[in-house]
């Protein structure tokens, strides 16, 4: 194999992974663009549940409530980009399955740990409002939001992350033929 075929390997390579980077960072941005609504859906859900609690507030506790709640769904939202955006590894790791690819994430575990979280800080906020626990499962937007449809920003990722793992397969491949080669080369000198 020719130095010229294993380089090319290499920058195809790079070139699928600032492909996947970008699909990753737009993905990252609608689902953390959802969230401060989604926060405040879930919220509401428990406020209005919890009947006792609700009718027990006043208007002004109620604007200061929703207030505290609009400032969660930021904070929420901006840790979750970091935490989504701080390591690439998560997204493109020799560890994900591409049997799990889909609409979804769910399939990639060390990325759908860090949406689950979101679930538990939901809940977390809800029991230290003073509102009765409720369970919250984090699902991806499967709707648009600013017209984009986030499942088929996932479908992208998915066949984004299978063209880099065949270029990843080839240049495996194309490396033991090399080494191959230069040993036969080695055999037939000595």
């Amino acid at each position: 194999m020719s130095e010229k075929t294993l380089e090319s390997l290499h920058e195809a390579i790079q070139t699928n992974r600032a492909k996947l980077r970008l699909q990753v960072e737009a993905l990252c941005e609608v689902i953390t663009e959802d969230l401060p609504g989604y926060v405040l859906k879930k919220i509401r859900a428990a406020f209005v549940s919890d009947v006792d609690f609700a009718e027990a507030r006043t208007d002004i506790e109620l604007v200061a409530l929703k207030q505290k709640i609009a400032d969660f769904g930021v904070a929420l939202s901006e840790s979750v980009r970091s935490h989504l955006l701080g390591n690439m590894e998560d997204w493109w790791g020799a560890d994900i399955s591409l049997e799990a690819a889909g609409k979804t994430l769910n399939g990639n575990d060390a990325v759908w740990r860090k949406l689950e979280a979101i679930g538990s800080d939901i809940e977390k906020f809800i029991v230290g409002a003073g509102l009765k626990p409720m369970s919250v499962q984090y699902k991806t937007p499967a709707y648009f939001i600013d017209g984009k449809y986030l499942p088929g920003m996932i479908e992208k990722y998915w066949a984004q992350l299978a063209a880099l793992r065949a270029v990843e397969e080839e240049l495996a491949l194309t490396e033991q033929e090399a080494r191959k080669t230069r040993q036969a080369s080695r055999w037939d000198a000595v």
